[in-house]
C-alpha cells in the first residue's frame, strides 16, 4: 500500500510594488509627499500674510488703547506717566507684559516731548512749550526699535517718520497741546495770595504778587486768595477754558480779584471794548476825546490794514485788526483822552498775534503833546504766533496832559495779524 498524501502548506505570496493589491507602496507614499509639499507651497504664504496681517491690527489696536491710557492718566494726575507699566490694568485693559512688548516679543517705546519731559503742571507750559506737548508711542514687530530719543531733534526725527516706508514698523502720534489752557494772572497792587493745583500757595506777604502767565492741563484748580497768606478762597473753580484774573487792592472785599480788570482805585477811565464795528467806542467811567484816527490810510473801520472785525481771535465779540496784505505804507492808528490832574496813570489792553507769515511789526507808542512827539512803549515782533489774548500794562503816568494820546502803528511787510482789543486808559 503506498503511503497516504502530505499536504504541505504553500509558501508566503510575495508582494510586488507592482502589485495592485498590495497596500501603500513606496512609490505611491513619494506621490503623496509631493502633493503634500506642492499644498503646503501654495497654502504657507497665504497663512503667513493672514499672520501678519492679524499681528498689524493688533498691534495698531493695542497703540490706539495705550495711546488713550496715556491721556486719561494725564487729565486724571496732571502727570505723564513715568512709564507704559504703571497703566495696566487701571487705564489700559491689557496685561503688564503686554503693555511693554508687543505680539512678536519685541519692545514697545513711549516718548514724552524732551522739552517738556520735566513737565510740572503748578508751573505749567509756556506757549513756546506749548507746542511740544507731544508724546509717540514705537512698535517694531521684527526687531527691536531701539528709537534712543534723548533730545528734541531725535524726537522730531520720529515724529515726521514715514513708517509706511519701514517693514512691520508701527507709531502712534498724539498731540495733547488742547488738553492745556492759558492761565494769567497780574497784580495791580500789593497783597492777595492763590494756588495753582497742588502746588505751594503763593503768598505775597502784603508786597506784589509775581505775575504769571502759563498753560495748565484741563480741569486743575485754582484758588484767589484776598489775604496775603493763602487760606480761604474768595474766587475758586476748575480751568476749563483760557483765564485771566487780576488783583486790584482797591476793589471792595471780595471783589478785588476780578477777570475784567476794574481798576477799582481810578477816578476815571476811558475804554474801547469795540462792542461795534466802529471807531467811536466809549465804555469806560469817561469818554475819549475824539474817535480813533487812521494815517497812512483813511477807509474807516470796515476795509484796510486796521479794521475793527468780527474773529475768534478776539478776546471777546469785536476788535482791532491790524497787518494783512504784505507791505505797503506805514499805518497808525492813534485817540487822544483829557488827563488834566491826574496823578498817575495806566494803559491796558490785550493782544493776539495769529495766522499770516512772518515780517514787520506793531508798536505801541504815547505822547503828552497831542501827537506832535510819540514814545515807543512796545514793539511786538511779528515772527510768531500766540495761542491766546496776552494782557498788557504800561505806565501812562509820564504822559499825563490834557492832550495825551496813544496809538498802534504798524511797520514793514506785516503779513501776520495782529489782534487787540479792550484798550483802556485809567488814571488817578
Amino acid at each position: 500500500m503506498g503511503s497516504p498524501g502530505v499536504s504541505l502548506p504553500s509558501p508566503p505570496r510575495q508582494q510586488n510594488a507592482f502589485d495592485p493589491e498590495a497596500g501603500m507602496t513606496l512609490i505611491v507614499f513619494i506621490g503623496l509627499l509631493a502633493i503634500i509639499s506642492v499644498g503646503l507651497a501654495v497654502v504657507s504664504p497665504s497663512m503667513v500674510r493672514v499672520w501678519d496681517r492679524t499681528s498689524e491690527d493688533r498691534e495698531i489696536r493695542d497703540l490706539q488703547l495705550i495711546a488713550t491710557g496715556v491721556i486719561s492718566y494725564l487729565r486724571q494726575n496732571h502727570a505723564f506717566p513715568p512709564s507704559l507699566l504703571i497703566l495696566s490694568p487701571d487705564y489700559v485693559p491689557l496685561p503688564p507684559a503686554q503693555m511693554t512688548r508687543n505680539a512678536r516679543g519685541f519692545p514697545r517705546y513711549y516718548s514724552v516731548h524732551p522739552s517738556i519731559a520735566g513737565f510740572q503742571n503748578s508751573t505749567g507750559l509756556t506757549g513756546g512749550e506749548l507746542v511740544n506737548a507731544r508724546f509717540l508711542l514705537i512698535s517694531d514687530l521684527s526687531q527691536d526699535a531701539a528709537p534712543g530719543i534723548t533730545t528734541p531733534t531725535a524726537f522730531e526725527a520720529w515724529w515726521n517718520t514715514d513708517e509706511t516706508l519701514v517693514p512691520n514698523l508701527h507709531m502712534h502720534r498724539s498731540n495733547i497741546g488742547y488738553l492745556f489752557y492759558s492761565l494769567a494772572i497780574t497784580p495791580e497792587g500789593n497783597g492777595a495770595s492763590f494756588f495753582i493745583g497742588t502746588a505751594p500757595t503763593t503768598d505775597s506777604g502784603g508786597g506784589l504778587l509775581p505775575t504769571h502767565n502759563a498753560f495748565h492741563l484741563v480741569g486743575t484748580m485754582i484758588g484767589f486768595d484776598e489775604a496775603p497768606t493763602y487760606t480761604l478762597p474768595e474766587v475758586q473753580f476748575a480751568l476749563m477754558t483760557n483765564t485771566a484774573y487780576w488783583f486790584d487792592p482797591l476793589c471792595s472785599s471780595t471783589k478785588k480779584w476780578n477777570p475784567l480788570d476794574p481798576n477799582c482805585g481810578s477816578v476815571g477811565t476811558v475804554r474801547d471794548e469795540f462792542t461795534t464795528v466802529a471807531y467811536n467806542g466809549n465804555n469806560g467811567t469817561q469818554s475819549w476825546v475824539n474817535d480813533w484816527q487812521e494815517t497812512g490810510e483813511a477807509d474807516g473801520p470796515t476795509t484796510g490794514k486796521m479794521q475793527v472785525v468780527l474773529d475768534a481771535q478776539c478776546a471777546v465779540g469785536n476788535c482791532f485788526k491790524f497787518g494783512g496784505g504784505g507791505g505797503g505804507p506805514t499805518t497808525a492808528v492813534s485817540r487822544e483822552v483829557d488827563l488834566s490832574g491826574a496823578a498817575s496813570a495806566t494803559l491796558s489792553f490785550s493782544y493776539r498775534r495769529g495766522v499770516g507769515g512772518n515780517g514787520g511789526s506793531i508798536t505801541v507808542q504815547a505822547s503828552n503833546n497831542g501827537g506832535t512827539s510819540w514814545t515807543t512803549l512796545q514793539t511786538y515782533n511779528m515772527n510768531s504766533t500766540d495761542v491766546s489774548q496776552v494782557p498788557q500794562t504800561f505806565d501812562l503816568t509820564a504822559y499825563i496832559a490834557p492832550n495825551a494820546q496813544v496809538r498802534f502803528v504798524r511797520t514793514g511787510n506785516v503779513k501776520r495779524l495782529y489782534y487787540a482789543d479792550n484798550v483802556e486808559i485809567a488814571w488817578n
